[in-house]
């Protein structure tokens, strides 16, 4: 026997001497059927049909020509066959061994608890996981010789509690959370506002530049009178032609005009101060104001005033 013939026809014996022990040499006729039957599954694709009977009719009960051919195609279909492995998890990546696959129909395995791989012919296979009352279907196309080929399936998370409804809310009624809104801020009425005449204001401010100015003019021209003339005399001792007369002269004119700037400052202020005080008013909502807008044109400029005085 040629020694790879020798060495097929080994492992095939290895890989029964545990099933086989205690079992009854088949008859010639079971090992030729075997072998006949054997072929016909590894033609059409059905590797794990075929990988079976070659070793079945590659046990030493077996005609020897027999025995080499199932041997040999034995473990060729080992290398050929592909694997397949199966897990399970959830959407937060737990396991879930409690699950139960089938591949086209058929049941595989119960429960993913101990990783093996499973033997499965080349080709096209619906796999099907179900666990809990919950299916995941997919379609996976294995190669020839493929081993270990790894196929996951992803069930949801379990979902959280519903939240308790309230009495007398229906059944499936999606709860409805109420917002109470902020308490109203409290209404804090206005306080009456008494309001003065802003003309009133103005003839004050300049009734009091006036009396100021005038003030300091009249100072000023009794400061400049000479020691030889009297202001309220309007008199000077000394003669025609003497330059103090005109220094007295300009001394003169400006107390007089410091009387009159003044005497105009202080009767703005008396009329501001009662105008001030007898048209005031109280109101609640605003008034309009006084507004003053400059304003310029190519041929002249000026402030416009608008609003009540």
């Amino acid at each position: 026997m040629p020694i790879p013939m020798l060495r097929s026809a080994l492992v095939a014996t290895l890989v029964l001497a545990g099933s086989v022990a205690s079992a009854d040499p088949i008859s010639k006729e079971a090992c030729v059927d075997a072998h006949s039957r054997g072929q016909d599954a590894r033609d059409t694709g059905k590797v794990s049909l075929a990988r079976k009977l070659f070793l079945t009719c590659a046990q030493t009960s077996c005609p020897a020509l027999v025995q080499n051919d199932c041997a040999k195609f034995a473990n060729e279909l080992d290398q050929a066959q592909p694997t397949i492995t199966f897990s399970a998890r959830d959407t937060n990546g737990t396991d879930l061994p409690d699950t139960t696959v089938y591949v086209d129909d058929i049941l595989i395995v119960t429960r993913l608890d101990d990783g093996r791989p499973h033997d499965t012919d080349p080709g096209r296979h619906v796999v099907k996981f179900q666990n809990n009352g919950r299916d995941q279907v997919m379609t996976v196309v294995l190669n020839s010789g493929e081993k270990g080929r790894a196929v996951t399936a992803k069930f949801p998370s379990a979902a959280l509690p519903e939240p308790t409804s309230k009495p007398g809310t229906p059944a499936g009624a999606v709860p409805v959370t109420t917002l109470t809104p902020p308490p109203p801020r409290p209404v804090v009425p206005a306080k009456p506002a008494t309001v003065h005449p802003t003309g009133a204001k103005l003839a004050l401010v300049a009734g009091g530049v006036a009396l100021v100015g005038g003030g300091a003019l009249y100072i000023v021209g009794a400061g400049k009178v000479p020691s030889d003339c009297s202001s309220s005399s309007k008199t000077c001792t000394v003669g025609p032609g003497d330059p103090e007369l005109t220094t007295a002269s300009h001394a003169l004119r400006l107390e007089n005009i410091g009387l009159a700037v003044g005497a105009i400052g202080a009767a703005a202020l008396v009329g501001g101060a009662i105008w001030y005080f007898k048209g005031s008013h109280t109101e609640h909502e605003e008034q309009p104001g006084f507004a003053a807008v400059p304003w310029i044109s190519p041929t002249s400029a000026g402030i416009s005033f608008s609003g009540r005085l």
